[in-house]
């Protein structure tokens, strides 16, 4: 059994813990809600660009000869992996759950290759996958549009570079208030069965659309602002999901702490009173055998 001084000093350990995991709690829940009202601020751009581009296309020829819609290699393409991260760490199973959805797609293909943004992504496969692209470093925290557009710029270029076939998205989807989950998205080459028609309540998109000075070049400037909509957009809104995954863990955490405080405390009051305890027989005793000699 352990002494009540090695109780104290543990239960003293974990309240400073506690007090660590509160505030970390904190600031997660205050980061999360400017984070929330980023992403409903961001969400509207993003839902305009994609109407934009479905009314865009079906004026397009069938047969466009634009490199964002050109297929190579199907048999056996090079596929580029965009996998949105954390910068930091303590925020449960987050940064795990989109590794292992990468490795879950991605499987050992050799050519795939690796565009990681965060820092705890980056250091977890840094020296330990050989498809991870060392010089592409960006941070994960505060997205901002003019990130967004560095990062597209160079997906596009790798890909009109022929370095890559195909490139993906992979972040972290909010499926409701408490529930998020690593979702992937095809950015390129571009499909026109991922632009669902708009609803009839929104206008017909083969309808008349005054497209100035015409279709094509209209959507060379649009798919790449498209893009980088796509990008901001799952950026804010896995930042929501990691400060949400991290209030919830340190959450957790702390109530971990009370509960282990709580055992202690009542270990060391059995310990304390045993001792007590002890300490009153041994005086009776001493007691009872001076009595005895006296007599």
């Amino acid at each position: 059994m352990p002494s009540t001084k090695l109780l104290k000093e543990r239960i003293e350990s974990i309240q400073d813990t506690m007090k660590i995991t509160n505030a970390m709690y904190l600031i997660s829940s205050s980061k999360l809600r400017k984070a929330r009202k980023n992403y409903q601020a961001v969400s509207p751009y993003f839902e305009r660009m994609q109407m934009t581009m479905t009314r865009v296309l079906p004026h397009l020829p069938e047969e466009p000869v634009h490199p964002f819609f050109h297929t190579r290699n199907p048999e056996s393409p090079r596929r580029a992996y965009l996998v949105l991260t954390a910068d930091k760490g303590m925020a449960g199973a987050y940064n795990q759950n989109l590794l292992k959805f990468l490795k879950s797609h991605c499987g050992d293909d050799p050519k795939a290759r690796f565009y990681v943004v965060g820092q705890t992504g980056y250091r977890a496969l840094l020296h330990k996958d050989p498809r991870l692209v060392e010089d592409f470093l960006y941070s994960g925290q505060a997205p901002t549009l003019q990130r967004a557009r560095d990062i597209t710029a160079d997906m596009i270029d790798a890909f009109k570079a022929d370095e890559v076939d195909e490139v993906y998205l992979i972040y972290t989807k909010i499926q409701n208030a408490l529930t998020a989950e690593p979702v992937m998205l095809q950015l390129l080459p571009l499909e026109r069965s991922h632009f669902a028609p708009l609803p009839p309540a929104l206008g017909d998109p083969h309808g008349e659309v005054e497209l100035f000075p015409d279709a094509w070049s209209v959507f060379k400037q649009t798919a790449p602002i498209y893009m980088h909509g796509m990008i901001f957009g799952a950026m804010t809104e896995s930042y929501c999901a990691e400060q949400s995954a991290r209030m919830t863990a340190m959450d957790s955490a702390t109530k971990s702490a009370t509960d282990m405080i709580h055992a202690l405390q009542l270990e060391y009051n059995r310990t304390r009173q045993g001792a007590i305890t002890q300490e009153i027989t041994e005086i009776i005793g001493g007691a009872s055998a001076v009595q005895t000699s006296d007599y």
